[in-house]
């Protein structure tokens, strides 16, 4: 029926289509255009065809209907047949006119843009020059047709590569100021901003680009669209990764929602987005941004070269090689035909080639591209651009390879001052160079100069991180920060060497630590805080709805890809949902983040805020780091072994940096375990972990540790100093925090006589675990309700069913959280998100909204501003996955995001008994000392005395935020 019905239709519009005249089927050509492509194609076909058969006459010339008909057929996209109507027109008009005759403007201008986007520059440039000499013999006095010679030229000489020609023509059109109308005005602001930037002079570049926003803003929104999409590219050459995301993104749901037919427009947008992601690292987003592109583009031959060459960017970091090169090979094959030979978009993929050649170890085959491009890049930018540095710094690697090492010094400082000087000493690109040198300086073992390169690029490139976290989900943040914390490491095996542990560099390591440890957390509690405390109901109210996407997402990881299906749950929907939702809050958290700039601290920022007789001991660990060049490769990395330093802080600015022995420290790890869970008394611990750093502890009684690797599962206090015949408990008050900067953020918080307690949920409707129920833990709830009913505290108690998941995320900043429960913590390589591995076992409720597993994940978003204290009375509640730098990702630091001053969480498993008896003489303490830490402190000094086990005494620890 359906082909019927397309044939009668076919067949009347042939019968309408006969009786109409030339001007008819121009017309109707031209009315269709937009609602009806394929009509106006039809039309405008037919009347090409008649004028070919000379069949029309027309009172406004057979040129004028060949030209306006080449402007529908490209409308409707028929360019090649749009182009014939062109050449066709223009050869009807120098049938009787001269080939300068005025009437001949519109064509040569047409078939020049035409050309231009067809990638036909040679032609297109042929014929913009005959339209330029038309108005010089006949316009030179019409200011109209010289703006709009200057435009097209501008833009012209600017996609060949020409910038001084391109800025040239343009500043000329922009000079004719009041003769200009809005749009045109508005039109060449965008192409001069865009020309600088080109031309690498990124200031006058934004100057000129955010001139042409505020010009477009509320008069045309398409022009007000395309600025910010060059602003928002411009940002991202800048190295404002959160500027520019916030303005892609704003073009994005714009473009989505009011220019939804058009898709074309989306282009650029899509192509920054995916441009933005790869530099975040976050390539799975970028990727999916520029298969977007892609779609869209299809087979453009001008826009295809770009996205395809992007493209080989991301597969090359994600290790496709072979995917990469072909991308490569295409890309650069499509700008050459384009552009020709000496055009800087050609000069960028083949660049991208020649570092594939260089990972393949075909160094002769790469530098000779290297240095084609160098080459190029001195004709079309000059010697101080920032494009040309960064061909010196690819030139310069390769010379490290091939044992050119003075070479390779020489242009690696040269590309440093050329990219100090065009993009400034934060920019990722000259943090780069210097890193680059710190590896040349450690290669010829000039280490205090790699020392001083990896320092200055550390500073730079915390402060940079520091500055975009607030605007990136939590995912983008952990991609982010892996290479800073590669980096810091990295600095850090120099640093810390023997001859260097009392040099400025081994502060400055402890200050990056300090400024970066916990950064990920600290970035989600900081997020948490503003918002919460902000007017605006509708980000609240947002932030809630992604909180409860993310409790969604959490427990969907818990479950089986059988249950998953079964129940219709998609992990990958869920991702992208909370990711968007999560986004969304991000650039209306920026608002927040700009009135609280985060500031970079120093150790004596901490020595200040520390009272008499206390001390802050940071602990770091670190491994050794080698570079060296072996057979034309650069073989460099992290030696297997950790090894670790402390440095303790005392009032007065005192420092004290100690180095512990370097051993096997898990063996000895395995040894301290073993020596408490058997009752030896331990000789060897203390002699190993502790004694080092208690030599310099003096007059010290209370203690503020940072730990760091095998220090997480340590508990200081059990350490025995044989010699003394004393335990670290008798000398040491020790509270575990996660960064010293923790100290210089300390709130005081009543603690209010309120507590929520769970004792002993259900387990027998968790699915997938057999867990035993608890009953010494009911007791212990019921003990603890006793304690504090008797001082008429507002207690809340829940048993068995009632102890449900839903019931401790309704909470709203009660003063304590107290939860006896079995903790569970997976060990499995697989789990990329530690959140995901660790929490707590309460009960299912009946609805089935959770699935009574409370991860660490979910725990973080609990609402605890206001809460002292939280006690999770749980099996080695303490443990987390131990990673260098950013600390243990487990179930404290969740709580402690999720705003609560306190947790107290045990490290082993120990008896139902001693756990109970420990946990009432705590809860007694807490009657009269409203001081978390200090009642922590009297109880278990009371404990000892009735419990002499180190195992038992010693299995909590209290961490805090000061």
């Amino acid at each position: 029926m359906r082909k019927r019905i397309t044939f009668l239709f076919f067949l009347l519009f042939s019968i309408g289509l006969s009786g109409q005249t030339c001007l008819q089927k121009l017309d109707s050509a031209d009315n269709f255009k937009y609602s009806f492509p394929l009509k106006a194609k039809f039309y405008a076909n037919s009347l090409l065809s008649d004028l070919d058969s000379a069949k029309c006459v027309s009172e406004i010339g057979i040129a004028g209907i060949y030209n306006n008909v080449g402007l529908i057929l490209w409308e409707v996209n028929d360019k090649q047949r749009s182009m014939s109507a062109f050449l066709s027109g223009i050869s009807q008009e120098i049938k009787n006119k001269d080939s300068l005759h005025q009437d001949l403007l519109g064509l040569y201008y047409n078939i020049s843009a035409l050309n231009q986007e067809l990638g036909r520059f040679d032609d297109a440039g042929k014929f913009l020059d005959l339209a330029g000499r038309v108005t010089q013999k006949h316009h030179q006095k019409n200011t109209k047709s010289q703006i709009r010679l200057l435009y097209r030229t501008g833009v012209f000489y600017r996609e060949v590569g020409n910038f001084d020609e391109s800025l040239k023509a343009l500043n000329k059109a922009i000079s004719f100021g009041p003769s200009l109308n809005d749009s045109t005005a508005i039109a060449l602001q965008i192409e001069i901003g865009t020309t600088y930037r080109h031309f690498g002079d990124l200031q006058k570049s934004e100057t000129e680009l955010v001139k042409a926003i505020e010009m477009a803003k509320g008069k045309d929104e398409i022009q007000y669209l395309r600025a910010i999409d060059r602003l928002s590219a411009l940002k991202i050459e800048q190295g404002e990764y959160s500027d520019s995301e916030n303005y892609l993104l704003h073009n994005l749901e714009k473009k989505n929602s009011s220019y939804k037919d058009n898709p074309i427009m989306m282009l650029e947008t899509l192509n920054g987005l995916s441009v933005l992601y790869y530099r975040l690292n976050d390539l799975k987003t970028a990727n999916d941004y520029m298969d977007q592109a892609l779609n869209v583009a299809g087979d453009i031959r001008t826009v295809r070269p770009y996205m395809i060459n992007n493209l080989g960017t991301i597969y090359k970091r994600q290790g496709d090689i072979e995917k990469a090169e072909e991308c490569f090979i295409e890309s650069s094959k499509g700008f050459l035909e384009l552009f020709g030979s000496m055009n800087p978009d050609y000069a960028s993929s083949l660049s991208n080639l020649a570092s594939i050649y260089k990972d393949r170890g075909e160094l002769a085959k790469s530098l000779d591209l290297y240095m084609k491009v160098l080459d190029m890049d001195k004709v079309i930018y000059g010697t101080e651009h920032a494009n040309y540095a960064t061909s010196l710094n690819n030139v310069a690697l390769l010379y490290l390879q091939f044992g050119n090492f003075s070479l390779a010094g020489k242009l690696l400082e040269e590309a440093k001052r050329i990219r100090a000087n065009t993009l400034g000493n934060y920019h990722p690109l000259y943090i780069k160079t210097v890193n680059d040198l710190g590896l040349y300086y450690m290669i010829v073992k000039d280490y205090q100069s790699a020392m001083k390169s990896f320092d200055h690029a550390l500073d730079a490139e915390i402060k940079h991180m520091q500055d975009i976290f607030p605007v990136l989900t939590d995912n983008q943040r952990k991609l982010y920060f892996d290479e800073t914390r590669y980096n810091i490491e990295r600095f850090c095996s120099l640093a810390f060497r023997d001859e260097n542990i009392t040099s400025s560099y081994a502060e400055n390591a402890l200050n990056h630590f300090l400024n970066t440890r916990g950064i990920l957390f600290y970035a989600s509690e900081k997020m948490r805080k503003l918002i919460q405390s902000s007017d605006d109901d509708k980000i609240k109210e947002d932030y809630n709805s992604w909180r409860e996407k993310k409790y969604s997402l959490a427990q969907a990881y818990l479950l089986t890809e059988e249950d998953r299906k079964l129940k219709g749950i998609s992990i990958t929907q869920l991702e992208e949902e909370c990711a968007s939702l999560e986004k969304d809050l991000s650039r209306k958290f920026k608002v927040f983040a700009d009135q609280e700039k985060t500031t970079y601290h120093h150790w004596a920022e901490i020595s200040n805020a520390l009272s008499d007789s206390t001390a802050m001991v940071d602990i770091i660990q670190y491994r050794d780091y080698s570079v060296t060049v072996i057979d034309e490769k650069i073989d460099q990395g992290f030696e297997d072994e950790s090894h670790y330093v402390s440095f303790i802080v005392k009032k007065d600015s005192v420092l004290l940096p100690v180095k512990l022995a370097a051993i096997d420290f898990t063996r000895g790890f395995a040894t301290y375990r073993n020596a408490l869970k058997f009752g030896v008394k331990d000789k060897l611990s203390y002699s190993v972990f502790w004694e080092p750093i208690d030599k310099h502890l003096g007059d010290v009684n209370k203690i503020y540790i940072s730990p760091d690797g095998i220090f997480h599962k340590l508990n200081p206090v059990v350490f025995y100093d044989p010699s003394n015949d004393t335990y670290m408990s008798d000398k040491y008050d020790i509270v575990n925090i996660t960064s010293g900067k923790d100290l210089l953020y300390r709130e005081e918080k009543n603690l209010l006589r309120e507590a929520k307690i769970f004792g002993n949920p259900d387990f027998s409707r968790i699915e997938g675990y057999a867990l035993k129920q608890l009953p010494g833990a009911e007791r212990e709830a019921g003990d603890i309700t006793e304690i504090l009913d008797v001082r008429r505290w507002k207690t809340e108690t829940f048993y068995f069913n009632e102890a449900t998941e839903d019931r401790i995320k309704s909470f709203a900043n009660p003063g304590i959280i107290h939860i006896a429960t079995h903790g569970y913590f997976i060990e499995d390589p697989n789990h990329t998100d530690p959140l995901h591995s660790s929490g707590l076992f309460l009960s299912k409720s009946e609805s089935g909204e959770n699935d009574g597993l409370l991860s660490a994940y979910e725990a973080m978003n609990l609402v605890l501003d206001q809460t002292n204290l939280v006690v999770l009375a749980a099996c080695e509640t303490g443990l987390g996955k131990v990673q260098n730098g950013e600390g243990v990702f487990g179930l404290q630091r969740a709580f402690l995001v999720a705003g609560a001053q306190n947790v107290l969480l045990s490290l082993v498993k120990i008896n139902d008994q001693a756990a109970r008896n420990f946990m009432n003489l705590f809860y007694k303490e807490l009657l009269t000392e409203p001081d978390p830490q200090q009642a922590f402190f009297n109880a278990r000094a009371q404990f000892r005395k009735v419990d002499k086990n180190p195992y038992n005494w010693g299995a909590y620890i209290l961490v805090s935020k000061g």
